[in-house]
């Protein structure tokens, strides 16, 4: 029983084993999430920096093919060349090798995808500058070295096309392309042909023909490998049809040099033009702040500097006419008073309607909404530029008529938003932002729409504008995008910096600025008032000073006035004094004579009465001049009265010789 479940439990395993190989085999072929890629050398399509960094057309493709199908990616064969990377397929060391033409022996061998992977056309190319050889003259190709890649399928359509056209050439062959890039741009060759995918560098290309389609391959094997990448690129074709245009155009862009190639035609155009001495008469709406404007009566903004770097590459002579509003532009376009027009909308029954013809669009832009800062609801209003071509479509296409409000100018409509008669404009992208940037009071705030997009066209309506139009048509495509954003940014920030900037503006965008000017205001009269306040304390204790210096003095010369009369009183009582006391001294001294006289004759009445008489009559001399002393106390204090009476002389003088002749008989 045991040995029975023993031989049941192996025959189970077997099955199971048998039942799972297989399924296992399959996944390592169908399943696996890593694909192995013939990866040569090849550039512009397999590109590997110094670094280790991988790019190019093929490289990128495998990129979005994996978003799709979900696989990584190995490597293998970048040092080897193209037809190696197909032997490796064949040898099974590889999965897919991509950029790969069909042929019948290859259809033999190998799946290719259901849709191509990209197209590669023959180009005739020669060295920039050579004007010798001229696009679709094909006398000038007669007997040309053309130098070629050897064992290329291009080299058999340039045969056929040189066999068309009735011309012979001399083939020069070459290992590479780097080989056969040096021979054309060192003279070795005079052309060179090739497949456009081969980066051009300083050369021009006078013929592009025979496009064919390359695809993505595999072994006959891995029917299963390719049915997932057929799935994968038709959701890459679903998501993204341009896809091809997009990597062509990113890695094969033609370097131009700002050179243009001109045929026969079109240089007979330019000739006949210039000799004519005829200078083309160009017209724009100069309501498009910064696409195209006037400042100073000179023709400013991104569509002038485009068309005056195409007209210097073809050495055309132009002049703009003026116009002052969008009405008067639309009035001299619609006279026929300009050949061309520079900013005409890129629309063809627009164009057929005007009866004039235009070119490929050479400039695009977006339109944005400029509504105020703080506006965040539903547009009910608009404000509408009337005579406005796309803008006007593209509004009227939104907005039901009731809701618009026309205005005369890109100005005017902005004026509604701020005014709050419209919730807001719609305006071309750098139009609306150059507004933003000119409100001083930054009220206005500009949104973009990244899904609209507007594109400027150049028309014409002169005689032999076919030649023109095709020139004007290789100019706007001689310009690179690198060309077009450092104009942009040019012509935007010039735009710009040519604003008046008021005092208001720099306040309003900086109100730093503001707070440091108010500041340094407030800070200078405080410190002029402060000056004032100390300068008028100065002044008031300088008058206080010499106010009392002038008092001072006054008091000084009154003191000094004072004590000279007190020198004087002073002086004039001493001699007053030394007089009185002299002068008392005088009847004093008869008193006291006379006193003597009278004692020694007491005995002699007569004589005795006569000394008495003349005591008496000292005395009386004697109170007079005490008297005198008196009445000069009473002068100095102003109580002196003046008592006029009369008097005998005779007795005065009598009085007085009796008073000093003692004095006279006592010195005699």
């Amino acid at each position: 029983m045991k040995r029975l479940r023993r031989v049941c439990a192996w025959l189970l395993a077997l099955l199971l084993f048998i039942s799972v190989c297989p399924a296992a085999s399959a996944a390592s072929q169908t399943s696996s999430n890593v694909i192995r890629v013939g990866f040569f050398a090849f550039p512009g399509y397999h590109v590997v920096s110094e670094s280790g960094r991988r790019s190019g057309y093929g490289y990128e493709f495998l990129q979005r093919l994996a978003v799709y199908g979900g696989w990584s990616y190995e490597y293998a064969g970048y040092e080897d060349s193209y037809a190696d990377s197909l032997d490796m397929l064949r040898r099974g060391e590889v999965d897919v090798v991509t950029s790969v033409s069909k042929t019948p022996e290859r259809e033999q061998e190998f799946l290719f995808s259901d849709q191509p992977i990209g197209d590669n056309s023959t180009i005739f190319t020669v060295k920039a500058g050579n004007k010798s050889v001229v696009e679709g003259d094909y006398a000038t190709y007669d007997g040309i070295t053309v130098g070629m890649l050897e064992n290329n399928s291009k080299n058999a359509n340039f045969e056929r096309f040189a066999k068309e056209h009735g011309f012979a050439f001399h083939a020069v062959y070459f290992a590479g392309q780097e080989e056969l890039s040096a021979a054309l741009q060192d003279g070795t060759v005079e052309a060179a042909v090739s497949g456009s995918l081969r980066l051009l560098d300083n050369e021009w290309v006078l013929e592009s023909f025979d496009s064919s389609p390359f695809y993505i391959c595999t072994r006959k094997d891995r029917a299963d490998l390719m049915r997932e990448i057929n799935t994968a690129i038709n959701e890459m074709d679903l998501h993204d049809p341009n896809w091809r245009d997009t990597l062509h155009d990113t890695y094969y862009s033609t370097d131009q040099e700002g050179s243009i190639v001109l045929n026969a035609g079109e240089r007979a155009f330019l000739e006949e033009l210039d000799s004519s001495g005829r200078s083309l008469k160009l017209l724009f709406n100069p309501d498009r702040v910064p696409y195209c404007y006037f400042q100073n009566g000179e023709a400013k903004g991104i569509l002038p500097a485009i068309f005056g770097v195409l007209a210097d590459r073809l050495s055309l002579d132009y002049e703009f006419i003026p116009a002052e509003s969008r009405d008067e532009y639309f009035d001299l376009r619609e006279s026929g008073a300009a050949d061309i027009v520079i900013d005409f909308t890129s629309d063809y029954y627009l164009a057929e309607e005007e009866d004039c013809k235009i070119t490929v669009p050479y400039f695009q832009t977006n339109f944005a909404r400029l509504a105020l800062d703080s506006f965040d609801g539903d547009v009910e209003k608009l404000a509408m530029i009337r005579r406005s071509e796309a803008l006007g479509d593209y509004i009227t296409s939104r907005y039901a008529d009731d809701a618009l409000i026309p205005c005369a100018s890109s100005s005017d409509c902005v004026e509604a938003v701020l005014s709050g008669r419209a919730d807001a404009t719609i305006l071309y992208a750098y139009n609306s932002e150059w507004y933003v940037s000119e409100d001083v009071r930054n009220r206005l705030s500009s949104v973009v729409f990244g899904n609209t997009s507007f594109s400027y066209a150049v028309s014409n309506s002169i005689e032999g504008g076919r030649y023109l139009l095709s020139i004007l048509n290789k100019g706007a495509e001689s310009f690179t995008s690198a060309e077009l954003d450092a104009i942009v940014a040019r012509e935007v920030d010039m735009a710009q910096s040519n604003k008046n900037v008021s005092l208001a503006a720099i306040l309003y965008q900086h109100p730093e600025y503001f707070v440091v000017g108010l500041a340094v205001i407030l800070l200078f009269f405080f410190a002029a008032a402060m000056l004032a306040v100390q300068m008028h304390n100065q002044h008031r204790l300088e008058k206080k000073v010499a106010q009392a210096t002038r008092d001072l003095e006054g008091k000084t010369q009154e003191l000094s006035a004072a004590l000279k009369a007190a020198d004087a009183a002073n002086r004039a009582k001493t001699t007053f004094l030394n007089s009185m006391s002299h002068d008392i001294r005088t009847p004093m001294n008869a008193i006291i004579g006379y006193t003597a006289l009278t004692t020694k004759n007491l005995d002699n009445r007569d004589q005795a009465r006569d000394y008495l008489s003349k005591i008496a009559q000292a005395s009386d001399h004697l109170l007079s001049l005490i008297n005198d002393v008196l009445d000069m106390s009473r002068i100095e204090s102003g109580k002196v009265t003046i008592n006029e009476r009369p008097e005998n002389l005779a007795e005065i003088l009598q009085g007085l010789r009796n008073i000093i002749q003692s004095d006279i008989r006592a010195k005699s």
